[in-house]
């Protein structure tokens, strides 16, 4: 067993785990900046889809990305333990970006990398911040202030849109590619030289493991399906039989539905007792809201993404900016926004505000970002470039919104899984996110070009009300969510 003092603030393994939050951010935020750039550029420098096409591929991808963690959560829980998972799967994401940095590989190496990709994800699941939770006991005061770190060293991956997107613009999208590649493959050292000296025991083993016969039988069923869906695609691309947009609706309502029904399974195991039963209960509300959060976020990396490239001046007091460049303005409002959190969490230690009130602040300061850009969509007519300046405050907003809601949701999911559950509640959280994807996927089939105002309009409204009703339901919400446990 690992030592209580180790448990509870683990320095070398916290800093390991970091820097595979800064590598896999960098990867996931510098390929999408210029992934959608790169789907529908020209032919003689990129795919040529359609722009609606290219947003829809960009939802899909990340939603599916998020429902194959669930078999990676699994299995971490019930198999092999979070650690091997863990550097197994960023491996094999790297070998998924790495295909889009071979030149003239076309449409059939996007297909090849989005597959490694969306592999890679499953098979990591939520281990990394599972096995953040660990090296903190359920009481401790600085396991909010901890995932505020990991929300700060992601966001410095995030940057890379900076760095991919002028690589690109100068060299070609498959340099871009290549950079994220090698930055999530360097990030992954530290956690491979260490993990032995500096996590002891923890996350070697499963929690639950199954036994053995039942694995085999679960091994042996998860290759069938995996082979029948195999030839079911196959065979539905070579006939045209689904096209994209069909194919995003059926992930949309999907993605929609699987966390409430993996919450549900997880409610009404024998395995879970009353209290943690309870406390599950009561979650379902901060992945409602995270669903929410993460679906004004897909209007960021996808209609916004276009605004930029469309209707915003990209020559400003002298500099020239690029479209993928924007996306490393959240990046920078989140390292600062996530310091100044971590640090009040930190000093205030259990006079903290609740993780219900920070939470329901944080979807009030989520939904005012749509509404403050509905201001220049309703004022501004098309064809009208606008001062970048809008698009920095819609980011400011939302990645406020962000410091509050992202690291203490996850930071929540770790304390309050039920045991045999200690990973798959990280990922059932996750899943909300997919829920968040596939409704931003399904948002943008409502999506008319002249009625944007409208459109950012109606979801600022909602995300605002949401949050208000968080703060208003606060008492009842935080006593059911935090059941059984310490304060």
């Amino acid at each position: 067993m690992v030592a209580k003092n180790a448990r509870d603030g683990r320095p070398s393994a916290f800093a390991a785990l970091a820097a595979t939050s800064l590598g896999t951010g960098f990867a996931t935020y510098g390929v999408s900046a210029i992934l959608i750039l790169y789907l529908y550029a020209a032919p003689t420098a990129g795919l040529g889809f359609d722009r609606v096409t290219a947003t829809q591929i960009l939802a899909v991808f990340a939603t599916v990305g998020f429902i194959t963690g669930t078999a990676g959560s699994f299995a971490a829980d019930r198999l092999v333990g979070m650690r091997k998972l863990l550097l197994v799967g960023n491996l094999i994401k790297a070998a998924g970006v790495a295909l889009l940095a071979v030149p003239g590989g076309g449409v059939a190496a996007l297909w090849g990398s989005l597959a490694l990709q969306v592999v890679g994800s499953g098979v990591c699941g939520q281990s990394l911040n599972a096995l953040a939770g660990a090296l903190y006991d359920r009481d401790s005061p600085r396991r909010a202030a901890a995932f505020s770190l990991l929300y700060i060293t992601a966001n410095i991956g995030a940057a890379a849109p900076l760095l991919t997107g002028t690589v690109a613009l100068h060299f070609g999208y498959h340099a871009g590619f290549a950079v994220a590649a090698a930055a999530l493959l360097l990030s992954l050292v530290p956690y491979w030289w260490g993990q032995r000296r500096w996590f002891g025991d923890i996350g070697l083993a499963p929690v639950d493991p199954l036994p053995p016969s039942a694995r085999r039988r679960l091994l042996g069923g998860a290759a069938t399906v995996l082979v029948a869906l195999g030839l079911a695609g196959t065979v539905a691309g070579m006939n045209h039989w689904v096209s994209v947009a069909g194919l995003t609706t059926v992930i949309g309502w999907a993605s929609l539905a699987l966390p409430i029904v993996y919450a549900v399974v997880m409610v009404r195991s024998a395995k879970t007792s009353a209290a943690e039963a309870r406390r599950v209960r009561y979650f379902v509300v901060f992945m409602i809201g995270n669903a929410i959060s993460i679906a004004v976020y897909g209007q960021a990396t996808g209609i916004l993404a276009l605004y930029a490239a469309d209707s915003v001046r990209l020559t400003y007091f002298g500099l020239h900016l690029t479209p993928a460049g924007f996306q490393t303005v959240p990046a920078v409002f989140a390292i600062l926004f996530g310091a100044v959190a971590s640090v009040a969490w930190t000093r205030l230690g259990r006079r903290q505000p609740s993780d219900t009130v920070k939470f329901g602040l944080g979807m009030v300061l989520w939904g005012l970002g749509p509404l403050f850009m509905a201001v220049p969509l309703a004022i501004f007519p098309a064809g009208v470039r606008v001062s970048p300046l809008w698009l920095v405050g819609f980011y400011a907003l939302i990645t406020l919104g962000e410091a509050l809601t992202s690291p203490i949701g996850t930071a929540l999911a770790t304390r309050i899984a039920p045991l045999a559950f200690t990973t798959q509640l990280v990922t059932v959280y996750s899943l909300s996110q997919a829920g968040g994807n596939g409704l931003a996927a399904l948002l943008v089939t409502l999506y008319r070009r002249g009625h944007e105002a409208t459109y950012f309009l109606v979801l600022g409204l909602v995300t605002v009300a949401f949050g208000l009703g968080m703060l208003a339901w606060r008492r009842k919400l935080s006593a059911g969510v935090t059941s059984g446990l310490r304060r």
